[in-house]
């Protein structure tokens, strides 16, 4: 309800009649300020209503706390290629339903897969190597659910048929490329136990955990007989994946239980092997040497100027629960009015929030407005079991359509223009708060296109930040598919509303 104090508008009525003409005031811009500011000072809680919220010379001082309708909506594409994590398994979720994931990678070598003999040239008749084992290691990055129960993974080859490429975005919705029936190796892990060390602050195997899978030696011959070659035909990068198109890990459980999310910086698979050769004495008798020795093929090789990037992406399917079982496909739309008053936001099957205000555009009640300033703040509840805090929150422009609105040029989403465009997560207060005050302004003038904006988590870093301004990077690839959620309560989705009329 908007409101003005009763002295305040008296004190301003007798500063009016002493004003010659309306439109002269902006010559007496200096008094205005010190005088209403004084005022306010001394009769007012300047907290309420902000000291430093008067840069317009005329006018009366309102605030308003407006109604803000919040809907859920599905975005249309949750990209998984290129993300800092694989996962896999299967998890049941009290509000957001049951999740399964299964996930395709690459491994690579970065150099030549030529065996170090260094400093053996001389004995190489009696050179002898020998393959040892083929290991692939997982690193836990993060774990969501129940890691108590018994998880199974399974590993498959990919078939020489199937054409990956880093050309494409993959997303959850993506079918894996396809792979052999048969396992190459089969692991259970019972517990699940990531956690190494719960105390480490490191995201690494400091902190972490891994899941050993012993590869066939087979393959290990297989992968072990390309060594040795020159270096015009070294089986490196694409030539490599040439002869290993990738793997397709499977975690099967009876029940549902946890998706573990395996870091691609730090997984790898490992090829053994030993050499020997005999040091022969002129004299005496003679010395038999045995060197071991690991060549590392890593999940996140190569480089995007090269072109010789690794292809990975997870596949996800979500049988919802409830109310959200309403959504079932990109732009649909889930009012809070029919979700008990609640909206929902959910990184891993792309659930993000639609905000438009309604009686935004009656503040202006046939008068000039300017906002002098607005907040968005938004308050959730705890998380729920299994899931993370959401850390920032980014706000997007919408296109009228449950869509995020994208530039032409560029396909990379249009941001709130305001002072803030992320809103981290205040502990204290248990809030998000955007600065939107020029936000409101381009959408009171009729500058923005849309009378609303789509806020989801964001993985992208900052390009600046500042006390009063936060920005972010161009990019398309806005969330990253991990554990995260945020529950809010409508009600408590306020925008604050600071704001002058002028007179036309």
């Amino acid at each position: 309800m908007n409101y003005q104090t009763k002295k305040s508008s008296l004190f301003l009525k007798k500063i009016s009649r002493a004003t010659t003409t309306f439109t002269q005031i902006w010559q007496v811009r200096n008094l205005w300020v010190l005088l209403v500011g004084a005022f306010l000072m001394a009769c007012d809680d300047p907290e309420e209503i902000g000291t430093e919220l008067f840069g317009q010379d005329i006018g009366l001082a309102y605030t308003d706390t407006l109604t803000v309708e919040a809907s859920t909506i599905q975005l249309d594409s949750m990209q998984t290629s290129g993300i800092p994590s694989v996962f896999v398994g299967s998890m049941s979720h009290p509000v957001f339903g049951d999740y399964t994931a299964k996930t395709f990678f690459q491994p690579t070598n970065i150099d030549t897969i030529k065996i170090d003999t260094a400093g053996t040239n001389a004995y190489k008749a009696s050179l002898v190597e020998s393959v040892d084992s083929l290991a692939l290691y997982l690193v836990f990055r993060r774990v969501a659910g129940d890691t108590t129960k018994a998880q199974t993974f399974k590993l498959y080859r990919v078939k020489s048929s199937a054409t990956p490429t880093v050309s494409k975005v993959y997303n959850t919705g993506d079918a894996l490329p396809e792979y052999d029936p048969t396992p190459l190796a089969t692991v259970t892990r019972n517990p699940l136990k990531p956690i190494r060390n719960a105390n480490s602050t490191s995201e690494d195997t400091s902190k972490y955990s891994y899941v050993k899978i012993p590869l066939p030696m087979a393959l290990a011959r297989e992968i072990f007989a390309k060594r040795n070659l020159s270096s015009a035909n070294a089986v490196v990068y694409d030539k490599f994946k040439d002869v290993i198109k990738g793997f397709v890990l499977v975690s099967e459980t009876s029940q549902n239980s946890a998706l573990s999310y395996f870091s691609v910086a730090q997984s790898m698979m490992d090829l053994s092997y030993h050499y020997t050769y005999t040091y022969r004495k002129t004299t005496g008798v003679d010395t038999t040497v045995s060197v071991n020795k690991t060549t590392s093929f890593y999940l996140s090789n190569g480089t995007a100027a090269t072109g010789e990037q690794n292809v990975r992406w997870t596949n996800v399917t979500v049988n919802r629960k409830g109310a959200l079982a309403n959504i079932k496909k990109a732009a649909d739309a889930l009012k809070s009015s029919d979700a008990g008053g609640y909206v929902y936001m959910d990184n891993i099957s792309g659930l993000a929030l639609k905000l438009k205000f309604p009686t935004l555009l009656s503040l202006k009640n046939n008068k000039n407005i300017a906002i002098n300033k607005a907040e968005l703040v938004l308050e959730p509840d705890q998380p729920l079991s299994g899931f993370s805090r959401i850390t920032n929150l980014v706000a997007i422009q919408e296109n009228g359509a449950n869509r995020p609105l994208r530039n032409t040029s560029t396909n990379g989403f249009v941001y709130a223009n305001s002072e803030t465009q992320i809103a981290s997560y205040a502990t204290k207060a248990n809030s998000y708060t955007f600065n939107v005050t020029s936000a409101l302004q381009n959408i009171l003038s009729g500058r923005a296109t849309s009378n609303g904006w789509i806020l989801t988590p964001t993985w992208i870093g900052l390009a600046s930040s500042t006390a009063t301004s936060v920005s972010v990077l161009s990019s398309s690839r806005i969330v990253s598919v991990e554990p995260v959620q945020a529950v809010f309560n409508a009600k408590n989705i306020k925008l604050k509303i600071y704001y002058t009329h002028i007179s036309k």
